[in-house]
């Protein structure tokens, strides 16, 4: 089976792929997760006073449209890159493992441009970026070849 990992930097389109953003609210999954900030703290303590390390969006199963819900994260990562002026932000699409693996890998790259895209249209320079699309590689959670699992199929965006 095959499974990769693909590294762009600073590329608007991956592959010569097309991504639409959605505007209007699109028919979610019922098992899609929602859209959330991804905190670990060292200390253990709850991250109410320090911003998250990194934001997830999430995608309905075979989809690379943002959701309202996505839409409002890639809203908020905007303003982190205003806040903080972070001198990378990367950009790093999974997918869980329904189908095959050269499938997952080609999906998490245009789940990873969709994101890129828009984080672009909200105004942060394309070469603050680096897009990593990691395929079905490294799942948030586990998932048997096969098993659908919604935490997977995400974009997660992270700055240094």
């Amino acid at each position: 089976m095959f499974k990769g990992l693909f590294v762009l930097t600073g590329v608007a389109t991956v592959l010569g792929a097309t991504v639409t953003l959605a505007q209007t609210p699109q028919a979610q999954t019922p098992q899609a997760p929602t859209p959330q900030a991804v905190s670990t703290p060292a200390s253990g303590a709850p991250a109410a006073a320090k911003a998250p390390d990194s934001l997830s969006v999430f995608f309905s199963s075979g989809s690379a449209t943002i959701s309202p819900q996505g839409l409002a994260v890639l809203d908020q990562a905007a303003r982190t890159y205003r806040d903080g002026k972070p001198i990378i932000m990367v950009v790093s699409g999974g997918s869980d493992a329904t189908g095959t693996a050269a499938t997952n890998l080609r999906l998490s790259q245009v789940r990873a441009d969709a994101v890129l895209q828009g984080l672009v249209a909200r105004g942060i320079p394309i070469e603050r970026f680096q897009l990593l699309a990691k395929g079905e590689t490294e799942p948030a959670v586990p998932d048997p070849d096969g098993k659908p699992e919604a935490r997977n199929r995400r974009v997660e965006i992270s700055w240094r």
